[in-house]
């Protein structure tokens, strides 16, 4: 990855990688994930949920508490991977999740192999642009997702060329699935 301006990272572990404007990492972030998983309203597992973008797009957008747009084509890196592309946010509708949430709602949806009690979600008005793609390596197919966090719609809206110009120029050795 080649960055513009300074940047820094509060995470760099085999199933995250993420970084934000120096300064900005409570406001908006870039993350770079792998083999995320779905988890349910109670923070387990979701069962019987493909492991590809198509099938964790398809959950999501089934998900009462989001609100997921219809997807659209995209690519990672300087790869082109090919990607579904989805934004989402706290459905208007949404029950929280969370008894600690300090907002309206709350809702997680996603964690990682071995990553203990950790689960991603947000809370509203938070944005997520989310790239899904199946990705190859190491002999085995993988879900390569890479977020784009925005604090809310107008936050996302402004960060989206940097961000978008770091994921056009980020480059890792996969192939599409």
């Amino acid at each position: 990855m080649t960055f513009k301006g300074r940047w820094e990272s509060h995470e760099y572990q085999p199933v995250e990688f993420s970084v934000a404007p120096q300064g900005s990492w409570d406001l908006h972030r870039v993350l770079f994930w792998s083999d995320i998983i779905p988890v349910d309203e109670e923070g387990k597992r979701a069962p019987g949920i493909p492991s590809t973008a198509s099938g964790l797009v398809a959950w999501l957008r089934a998900r009462p508490n989001l609100q997921v747009s219809e997807p659209r084509s995209g690519t990672i890196g300087t790869g082109a991977l090919p990607a579904k592309v989805v934004d989402i946010a706290i459905s208007s509708e949404a029950v929280s999740e969370a008894s600690d949430c300090p907002v309206r709602a709350c809702a997680d949806f996603l964690t990682w192999p071995n990553s203990g009690d950790n689960i991603y979600g947000i809370a509203e008005p938070a944005v997520l642009r989310l790239y899904l793609s199946d990705v190859g390596y190491g002999g085995k197919s993988h879900l390569l997702a890479v977020g784009i966090e925005g604090q809310n719609q107008a936050d996302l809206k402004v960060f989206l060329p940097d961000a978008e110009q770091l994921i056009a120029g980020a480059g890792a050795p996969v192939s599409p699935a």
